[in-house]
């Protein structure tokens, strides 16, 4: 009997990537969108998509250079011990942080779209709960959670899209372009954060059992994202208007009502369902990063009575903010964090080879 690879497959990388990208921001993206953009918002939408695919290609080179180590242990050896330490740290804040941040955005908009009367503590804790057993099973129960959610949810955001492409009007796109490049600029940078989440792949080279496709695996899963996002910005723009858009606090549940069967009348709620699985995908994902830094950082192996810890600052970090304004403050520093992390990974493989760490080009 022919024994099964061990490690992790290259769809299950795509799986895990696209789950990690797709989540809390693909309700209120095409607001970012058309406020920084205007109506050249799903064009500075995939243009963010493109820049992302590159600087995820830059993440899974460095990572090569190092096919068993994850970045908490590698960045000890380019930047020193104890500056490497201090990176490390930084980045199991920050993955700390965007879980709470995703946790605290999922809460809010539950109460606001299905549980009016349900207290967000309650809201929390139960996903928290359950994203504790998820993460307890290992990467690989993670990898295959995100391979089965993955077709649902692609077909309940290409249902949203298809039904609604046809009541775009493409005159509202007669004037794209025209106000310059400062918009779009605006507006790629602002939205490459949505992109947020493939920075997994720092982790997941040494659990891949064939590293040499990890660019293509890495990459692939990054396409399915800017699909869906420039889409949901080209359609809230083109049916709603660029105003409209910019005014309403979930433009993608919008798009959603407009959409009625005769089996199914209330797709939104259909929607928000499915929307929930890939925000669930998310916290997991990031939970386990955190989790993984912590224990390398401490030179450990088993991260999973860190899970225990971690669950509850989670919480408490989430709970925190009392106002939406304490919340904005919570979202800029996920979002510089996100800057640094991003930039920062180019001196890194720059380092790499001017310091000769790794094992070169056929790490």
């Amino acid at each position: 009997m022919q024994n099964r690879p061990k490690g992790l497959s290259n769809f299950q990388i795509t799986a895990i990537v696209t789950q990690s990208v797709i989540g809390l921001t693909i309700m209120f993206l095409p607001r970012r969108a058309a406020v920084y953009a205007g109506i050249d918002g799903a064009f500075a939408t995939f243009a963010a998509g493109l820049l992302s695919i590159a600087m995820a290609g830059v993440y899974i080179i460095l990572s090569r250079r190092f096919p068993k180590q994850t970045i908490i242990e590698y960045a000890q050896q380019i930047l020193g011990k104890y500056l490497g330490l201090a990176y490390g740290t930084f980045i199991a804040l920050y993955t700390l942080l965007t879980a709470s941040f995703i946790l605290r955005g999922f809460a809010d908009a539950m109460k606001i779209l299905l549980l009016p009367r349900t207290p967000l503590e309650i809201i929390m804790i139960c996903m928290l709960l359950i994203c504790l057993y998820c993460i307890h099973g290992g990467i690989v129960t993670i990898a295959r959670i995100c391979e089965i959610f993955l077709l649902p949810i692609t077909v309940v955001i290409g249902t949203t899209i298809i039904f609604n492409l046809p009541d775009v009007q493409l005159f509202r796109y007669r004037e794209s372009f025209s106000n310059g490049l400062r918009p779009i600029v605006m507006g790629i940078a602002n939205n490459m954060l949505a992109y947020q989440g493939y920075e997994v792949l720092f982790f997941l080279l040494p659990f891949m059992n064939n590293r040499k496709k990890a660019l293509q695996a890495g990459t692939a899963g990054m396409l399915f994202p800017i699909f869906v996002y420039s889409s949901l910005v080209f359609m809230a723009i083109g049916v709603i208007g660029t105003l409209p858009t910019a005014e309403l606090i979930y433009p993608t549940i919008h798009l959603a009502r407009r959409i009625g069967t005769d089996f199914l009348e209330r797709f939104d709620v259909f929607f928000i369902v499915f929307w929930i699985l890939s925000v669930f995908t998310s916290i997991v994902v990031y939970l386990y990063m955190s989790s993984i830094s912590i224990t390398r950082l401490l030179g450990l192996r088993n991260y999973k009575p860190f899970i225990f810890i971690l669950i509850p600052v989670c919480y408490a970090i989430s709970i925190l903010p009392q106002n939406i304004s304490q919340i904005n403050v919570m979202s800029d520093i996920m979002n510089y964090s996100g800057i640094f992390l991003i930039a920062s990974s180019i001196p890194l493989l720059v380092l790499s080879f001017v310091r000769k760490k790794g094992e070169g080009k056929n790490g």
